[in-house]
């Protein structure tokens, strides 16, 4: 939509556009009668738009985008959210791989934690590969009943 890419509200009047001539043709056999939409920002920039869709009433009641706005920016407040705590996930899922890699180096070769994490970055680096996928690659070749992929008992 208009809003993902500009900035502010676009009211789209279904009787007159002209930029979506195919859209608006199957809009209207629809039932669709007003449209608007808005851009959904944060600190890190546009998150998306959020659009809303009228089958009721050809006009958008003039406090309407007001409201919206109010809307779309607690949306984004909350798409944020979300989007941060799985990134945090994420994170965290990769630090402990790579841990588990390091200690698979460390066992098989005999090497001390700084340089068996030296030797993942070295063959991440090497191979073009991100560095998560080389310790689950790792951690992934470790021979099944070593205990090793289980973890010590504690």
């Amino acid at each position: 939509m208009q809003a993902l890419v500009g900035d502010g509200v676009v009211i789209v009047d279904h009787a007159t556009e002209q930029r979506w001539p195919a859209y608006m043709a199957r809009a209207l056999e629809t039932g669709l009668r007003a449209q608007m939409g808005l851009q959904q920002y944060n600190h890190e920039g546009v998150l998306g738009s959020l659009n809303l869709y009228s089958t009721e009433s050809e006009t958008i009641a003039e406090e309407a985008p007001m409201i919206a706005e109010l809307f779309a920016a607690h949306a984004a407040i909350a798409l944020g959210h979300v989007r941060e705590v799985g990134q945090l996930r994420d994170a965290l899922s990769t630090r402990k791989v790579i841990g588990q890699a390091i200690g698979v180096i460390m066992e098989r070769y005999g090497m001390g934690e700084d340089r068996a994490f030296q030797y993942l970055i070295r063959a991440s680096s090497t191979s073009n590969t991100k560095l998560r996928d080389v310790a689950l690659e790792v951690v992934g070749q470790t021979p099944r009943g070593t205990g090793l992929e289980a973890g010590p008992d504690l």
